[in-house]
């Protein structure tokens, strides 16, 4: 395996789960748990803002880098 293809996979798997980690967030964000909401000081009128900004880059950083960890 090339010194490039180690690389990608390292990277592809670090951003796939940077992006799981922020949809998982954006999850805990909108149940509340741990009082998260209190601690960030979100107002409930920018949560559903918050959630969907989270969740779109949880979903796009998912996807590439699973293209990262799949190229050949």
């Amino acid at each position: 395996m090339s010194a490039r293809k180690k690389v990608s996979m390292v990277v592809g798997l670090a951003q796939s789960a940077i992006g799981a980690f922020a949809t998982v967030f954006s999850y805990v964000l909108y149940h509340n748990f741990f009082g998260i909401q209190a601690v960030l000081n979100v107002p409930q009128g920018n949560l559903l803002l918050y959630m969907l900004v989270l969740i779109v880059f949880g979903s796009l950083s998912i996807i590439s880098g699973l293209f990262l960890v799949n190229e050949q």
